[in-house]
C-alpha cells in the first residue's frame, strides 16, 4: 500500500490553511465567549464559526481519503482499489467420488 508523502508541497499548503482556519475560528470564539457582548450577533458569530471548524476538519479528511484513492486509481488503474478490495472469490471444489476399489491395471512398462 502506497503511503502519503506528510510534507509533500501541496499538503503543506493545504494543511497551513486549515491551521490558521481552526486558530481563527478558536480565536472568535474565545474573544466572543469572554469579552463579547451577549447579542444574538455574538451567538449567531460563534455558532458559525463552531460550525465553519467542524466543516473544515471533516473536509480534511474526507479530502485525504479521496486524494488518496484517486491516487491509487491512477497507479494501478480499473475500477476498484487494491489496498481497499476485502472480497475474496472462491471457486467451487466438487467433492470426488469414491471410485471403486478394484486394483487398476499398471501402465506398460512398470509390471514388468
Amino acid at each position: 500500500m502506497a503511503r502519503r508523502v506528510p510534507f509533500d508541497r501541496s499538503w503543506r499548503i493545504r494543511r497551513a490553511i486549515i491551521i490558521g482556519t481552526i486558530l481563527w475560528c478558536v480565536g472568535m470564539v474565545t474573544y466572543l465567549s469572554v469579552w463579547g457582548r451577549d447579542s444574538n450577533l455574538s451567538e449567531t458569530t460563534v455558532n458559525g464559526c463552531l460550525l465553519l471548524m467542524a466543516s473544515v476538519i471533516g473536509s480534511y479528511v474526507f479530502g485525504a481519503v479521496w486524494d488518496d484513492r484517486n491516487r491509487d486509481q491512477a497507479r494501478w488503474g480499473g475500477d476498484y482499489d487494491q489496498p481497499y478490495q476485502r472480497e475474496v472469490y472462491r471457486e467451487r471444489v466438487a467433492v470426488p467420488q469414491k471410485q471403486d476399489q478394484t486394483d487398476p491395471e499398471p501402465p506398460p512398462g512398470f509390471a514388468e
